[in-house]
């Protein structure tokens, strides 16, 4: 064997090595993925416990904020920090789902939600107030929910539900 066969068979090993390295990284980063994805999911039920542990606290409030009676100044604030509270949660959810960390299963019925939600009294005011502190692409997906007509059979809402689309 001369010096040349085994430059070759050393180039050859290397190749193998190469490649077996490429496959371990490959199983590592799919591994990797699949726990970001659990960790994304883990992070987003612990804001929605938070949030209806907030609901239960308040629920006197939240139900006069409901029932159409006259609010005070306390009342308001209140009313503006739940719905702060519950945009920082839908662009956690919109972006976990344009990202890929959330299923469409999981987005569709959130995004139904969140229609239904867009009616509360005073939400339109805060959305307005404080809109332009979220992201751009969250906020044009909002907006263009908020410009379509209001019944959720409407196909335009649909489609933006079903996909995350920006209408």
């Amino acid at each position: 064997m001369n010096l040349t066969d085994l430059a070759n068979l050393g180039q050859i090993v290397g190749a193998i090595g190469v490649m077996i390295t490429l496959i371990y990284l490959a199983v590592q980063i799919r591994g990797n993925t699949r726990v970001a994805s659990a960790q994304a999911r883990h992070a987003l039920s612990e804001f929605v416990l938070r949030i209806s542990i907030f609901r239960a606290e308040h629920a006197d409030r939240l139900a006069k904020l409901e029932s159409g009676a006259e609010l005070t100044e306390g009342d308001r604030h209140f009313q503006y920090w739940s719905h702060v509270q519950f945009l920082l949660h839908a662009e956690t959810y919109f972006h976990h789902h344009e990202l890929g960390l959330m299923p469409d299963a999981h987005w569709r019925p959130y995004a139904r939600y969140m229609v239904k939600y867009m009616k509360s009294p005073g939400f339109k005011e805060a959305w307005d107030d404080i809109g332009l502190g979220f992201s751009e692409d969250f906020a044009r997906w909002l907006d263009a929910l908020l410009a379509s007509p209001s019944s959720p059979r409407d196909e335009s809402i649909q489609t933006a539900v079903r996909t995350g689309a920006r209408i």
